[in-house]
């Protein structure tokens, strides 16, 4: 395997990657805030998933020829039964749904300054991903995507309200230290400590 193989391995896998890590990471924080955002993500996919099913979409990527589907089978992951699980990329679905999520978030509660770095990456992945999707897969097509993703993400962050979000901030009441080879932490919510 060659650098450019792995590259877009990591890359058609970064957006389970970065689920994973937000899910993960609000599990040890004991919130249920990312278990929350892959819960939307998932309602959102479906509605994805329907729409590249409908036949102005689907039949789009058939052969005319031989009736079957050329260039999404190359550039889709996920399959059930040997059938293509969505006829529009799930990437740029993914990928546009946590940037409406955190887009909403971060301005609602004034921190587009301390999450400016957040807010470059993520548009970054989603252009990329855009960008390949156009070039290699979807064509125009990948606006359907990009569209429910981000406007599901900001409907979700409305909906959880702001008790339930995943707010992206700096802990400075939380302190970590080594002492002997054994890492501890001391991790604190509301002045309370939550963990040590």
């Amino acid at each position: 395997m060659d650098f450019k193989e792995l590259f877009f391995l990591i890359y058609r896998m970064m957006p389970f990657i970065i689920v994973a890590f937000l899910v993960i990471s609000s599990l040890f924080s004991g919130e249920l805030s990312g278990f929350l955002l892959l819960v939307g993500i998932m309602i959102s996919s479906l509605i994805t998933i329907g729409v590249s099913h409908m036949p102005f979409v689907k039949e789009v990527w058939k052969d005319e020829n031989s009736g079957e589907m050329t260039k999404m089978a190359e550039c889709s992951l996920l399959t059930i039964n040997n059938s293509i699980l969505s006829y529009l990329p799930l990437s740029t679905h993914t990928f546009s749904f946590i940037f409406g999520y955190f887009i909403y978030v971060i301005v609602t509660n004034k921190l587009v300054v301390k999450n400016a770095l957040l807010i470059a990456l993520i548009t970054i992945l989603v252009f990329i991903d855009i960008v390949y999707n156009f070039n290699s897969c979807a064509e125009q097509y990948v606006i359907i995507p990009l569209i429910i993703g981000v406007f599901s993400g900001v409907i979700w962050a409305v909906i959880l309200g702001k008790r339930n979000q995943m707010i992206p901030q700096e802990d400075g009441a939380s302190k970590c230290s080594v002492t002997k080879g054994m890492y501890k932490c001391k991790i604190k919510r509301t002045g309370q400590i939550v963990s040590s």
